[in-house]
């Protein structure tokens, strides 16, 4: 305890010194109504509160917000969240997300639930879909939600709201270019089939960009190409029944295999000219189709609520790209070492290699169904009761070789397999609210998950098994495992005003095992305790929520890529302390400037080895503004800047450790819009930073990379 104490005596006095001040700037005078902060009703306890009535830290975007931040990717809303840290890995569907300290494993389940519409993403590759669109809302918790979301909840969950039908035809259109020949187009129509009984909403998306990055030869190297489709349609015959459909198709295709080589691990942080020079004898591509299907049925009883929602999710993704990360020999130049041997590019003589190449592979189908009550009304004691089933099915293709001569070349595999894993997720949930007084809230809840999964590696011409070694090294054609925990939640709120509400929290987190290429990396637990205040201050002009934390995480899942079979490995790392603060607020300085900004600190330690652990950046802060100017005739002229800092954070890799340098982020968009149409300019990342996102060791240096500066402008108009 006394170490804690010390730990957390510095990021606590930080945090009360910046909300001492935030909350001490007097409120200007004699404020119209229309001048308050906005008010966000959100569903992270799965019924519609205030978000400052709800004892969790969330942040949480409205649909207006979004389109005014410009939020159009999971990294997006990621930059604007305290201790949240999302990298690019080397395709879209390999994101490393980081929040308050707890990491991703490469092929396991996310540190995050990811939900859209109320269905379960169930995989980490889902994370990450492309540009999104069409949102009404985004909410991030933080800290472990496992007791109403499941087990992938360890560190948080994030719930997407997309538009929902009109009750009046009408539609949007949209179009924006930016930089890299980058062009978007949108269109949404909707409104009632039957009045008063059914209506629909189908919004088509299209984005075709040749990327911001090249190689030496002049190769788009981040380019991309989507398509996607979003169909709803809602039967409302009483209003105590309801019938929600879903529908949406998306196909992608875009870069892949982008590392980059560099030569020492001092280059790492390095992005001049002199040493951030892409080569490639291959382009990296992948494509990824997706196609989801939902069905959510709402049925009002006398006494509850009964919710029913089913999904079933198949998402398939390919790439090919280049294992060498560089362009091959030309005539008379010499050999290039790579990760097989030499490459000889245009020197070799047939047989010989050419160059060396990945080819990756995965299959996901999920099945899901969460079927709950919800207590009606605002009675004194409200509860939540609910089974979730998820089962999910996935085959992983690795292939890598060389590309011998003669040109263009035939590819040899050097290591070859595939695997196909089942996991089957039985859950059952509860929670009680239970008001103790009328300013005093107590929250109980629980969730018993279960998952059975298991393994095989087979041929793919003849779909014979081949068999792996268990655990006692005995020859067996399935691996196979089987996790359970119960994971309780503990939380006392009380309300000393109505503009002063303090929670106090325990909370048991819990994420299964998984197989990595027939390597089994065991579940990991943590045990959180948390103290946090929501305080709505100068007549509902300034918000300011903070939170202190401490996490005692064990067997902390690790991945890393390795040069020999399978090439990725996984690990569980024994025991981590985490300590940390996070304080947010939202400002309506004058009447038509609003300020808003976050600030977190971790301090993180792996226990046996006095160091931090990967990806976990100390400081992460934000800071937005935004000012508004009426123009007459029902136009507003609005300028925008928002800044992200993030801090340096650590990465060990086959014995190397990159420390990757802190970076500020800058993003700035100013226009003018009504309420029909908006017109606006755009500049992402203006300070033109990068940082290595994924370095690793494959006997030379290679790097992963966030995207330089991007400018463009968009026209939205609305029917």
């Amino acid at each position: 305890m006394k170490k804690e104490s010390i730990h957390l005596r510095a990021p606590l006095a930080a945090g009360i010194a910046i909300a001492a001040a935030v909350v001490s700037i007097p409120a200007p005078a004699q404020q119209a109504s229309a001048d308050i902060l906005e008010e966000i009703v959100v569903t992270a306890r799965q019924r519609a509160e205030r978000l400052q009535d709800v004892p969790d830290a969330i942040t949480a975007f409205s649909g207006p917000e979004i389109e005014r931040l410009g939020i159009d990717s999971f990294e997006s809303y990621v930059n604007r969240t305290p201790n949240f840290l999302a990298r690019q890995g080397f395709r879209a569907g390999v994101v490393f997300v980081t929040i308050r300290g707890i990491t991703t494993g490469q092929q396991g389940f996310p540190p995050i639930s990811y939900t859209v519409d109320g269905v379960k993403a169930g995989m980490l590759d889902a994370l990450n879909p492309g540009t999104l669109f069409d949102l009404e809302r985004i909410e991030i918790l933080r800290g472990p939600q496992g007791a109403l979301y499941g087990n992938g909840a360890i560190a948080g969950a994030v719930n997407i709201v997309t538009k929902g039908p009109r009750d009046e035809f009408g539609g949007e259109a949209r179009i924006s270019y930016a930089e890299g020949n980058d062009l978007t187009l949108q269109g949404t129509v909707s409104g009632p089939l039957v009045e008063d009984t059914v209506a629909f909403r189908l919004t088509g998306f299209m984005r075709d960009s040749d990327g911001l990055i090249d190689s030496t030869t002049g190769d788009d190297i981040d380019f991309i190409d989507q398509g996607s489709v979003r169909a709803q349609l809602l039967f409302t015959p009483s209003e105590r029944f309801r019938i929600d459909l879903r529908a949406a198709y998306s196909d992608v295709n875009a870069g892949a295999a982008m590392q980059e080589r560099f030569e020492t691990i001092g280059q790492v942080n390095s992005f001049s000219s002199a040493d951030f020079t892409l080569d490639r004898g291959i382009v990296g591509e992948e494509n990824r189709e997706s196609t989801k299907l939902s069905a959510k049925i709402d049925i009002e009883l006398p006494f509850a609520a009964l919710t029913s929602v089913t999904s079933s999710v198949d998402l398939d993704q390919d790439i090919f790209g280049s294992i060498s990360w560089t362009r091959p020999p030309a005539r008379g130049e010499p050999p290039i070492a790579a990760l097989f041997g030499p490459i000889l590019g245009e020197n070799a003589m047939p047989g010989e290699t050419i160059d060396q190449y990945q080819d990756l592979a995965d299959n996901f189908e999920v099945f899901f169904q969460d079927l709950r009550l919800t207590s009606s009304g605002d009675a004194s004691l409200r509860w939540i009761a609910g089974v979730e089933w998820l089962r999910r099915t996935t085959v992983n293709h690795l292939d890598i070789g060389l590309v011998r001569a003669p040109a263009p070349g035939a590819l040899a595999q050097i290591f070859g397999r595939f695997d196909e894993k089942e996991d089957e997720i039985f859950g059952i949930y509860g929670q009680l609210n239970f008001d103790l007084s009328a300013a005093l809230e107590l929250t109980v809840a629980g969730r018993y998950d279960e998952n059975e999964y298991d393994t095989r590696q087979f041929n793919l011409a003849t779909g014979a098994t081949i068999q792996n070694l268990d655990a006692g090294g005995n020859p067996v054609d399935r691996l196979a495992a089987k996790d359970s925990q119960f994971q309780p939640k503990v939380q006392l709120s009380y309300d000393w005003s109505d503009d002063l509400m303090t929670y106090v929290t325990y909370a048991k987190g819990f994420r299964f095992g998984f197989y990595n290429t027939g390597n089994l990396t065991r579940p990991e637990t943590t045990d959180n305790f948390e103290l946090g205040f929501k305080a709505t201050l100068a007549g509902n002009l300034l918000t300011v929520n903070g939170a202190v934390f401490s996490i005692d995480y064990s067997d902390q899942q690790q991945s890393s890529i390795i040069a020999e079979p399978p090439f990725r490995t996984t690990t569980n790392v024994p025991s981590t302390d985490i300590n940390g603060v996070e304080l947010e607020f939202v400002w309506r300085a004058a009447e038509r400037l609003e300020l808003s900004g976050g600030f977190g600190y971790l301090d993180a330690e792996i226990s046996e080895l006095n160091t931090r652990p990967d990806s976990v950046p100390e400081w992460t802060s934000n800071l937005a503004g935004e000012y508004r100017q009426p123009l007459g005739n029902d136009r507003e002229l609005f300028a925008r800047a928002d800044w992200r800092h993030q801090g340096n954070f650590l990465i060990n890799d086959a014995g190397f450790l990159f420390d990757i340098d802190p970076v500020d982020l800058v993003s700035l968009r100013a226009g003018v819009e009504s309420e029909r149409w908006s017109v606006s300019a755009y500049m992402k990342n203006a300070l033109d930073e990068q940082y290595a996102s994924d370095p690793g060791f494959l006997g030379y240096f290679i790097r992963a990379y966030s995207l330089p500066r991007s400018i463009g402008a968009e026209l939205r108009y609305r029917f």
